[in-house]
């Protein structure tokens, strides 16, 4: 079954994930593209990265039926829906894709394929006291809520200007191999601190992530 699973938080804040098996063409047949859509979707030359960005498109439809889910994208790339009617945001990796939404307050998504390799890469975008706080257990895990809390963060915010190091920091949290777990993000952005909730789960060899 290609629908994998719906999360729900406070606030009627919905997350979906997609487990892609069809074909672009099994995924296409789900849904309407519009006339913008469909030139987007042409450009499109990788086989994987069709049906990942059919994947999360069917997922919108599945969310917010009967609603309209034509899709558009601002100057910096972001998704919005045109009819306005919620907030999203979508991510994609490897054999998933995954969209947020809301009605009431802008969101964020991300999920990664976690691989041992983010060990190499940690001091680009960790402070001293985030890679302070990691344990020996499930190291590898934490690292991927770092790096996932901090990717929804930025598109949540929908600006390029973020740095990840220096201008998010995760609050230290307890790692534990339960579904539906949470701690705390501040994004620091000219001058002003804004804090946020991160939800995570593990999906088999993925680490999903939600910000709001």
């Amino acid at each position: 079954m290609p629908f994998f699973r719906e999360i729900n938080f406070i606030n009627g804040i919905r997350a979906g994930i997609w487990q892609i098996t069809e074909t672009a063409t099994e995924l296409l047949a789900n849904i309407q593209l519009s006339d913008s859509e469909a030139i987007l979707y042409s450009r499109f030359s990788h086989d994987l990265r069709k049906r990942q960005w059919l994947a999360y498109r069917v997922l919108l439809k599945y969310l917010l039926v009967p609603l309209t889910t034509e899709l558009a994208y601002d100057q910096h790339g972001k998704p919005y829906l045109v009819s306005g009617s919620h907030f999203i945001s979508v991510s994609h990796a490897g054999e998933f894709a995954a969209v947020v939404c809301s009605e009431n307050s802008i969101v964020g998504i991300d999920i990664e394929k976690m691989k041992d390799r983010i060990e190499r890469i940690k001091e680009r975008y960790l402070q001293k006291n985030e890679i302070d706080s990691l344990s020996p257990k499930n190291r590898l895990e934490q690292l991927y809520v770092f790096w996932g809390g901090k990717e929804a963060i930025y598109k949540l915010h929908g600006l390029p200007d973020i740095d990840f190091q220096n201008d998010i920091y995760i609050h230290p949290f307890d790692y534990l191999c339960n579904t539906n777990q949470s701690c705390k993000a501040t994004l620091t952005i000219n001058g002003h601190r804004i804090e946020y909730s991160l939800n995570f789960q593990k999906l088999e060899e993925y680490m999903l992530v939600v910000a709001f």
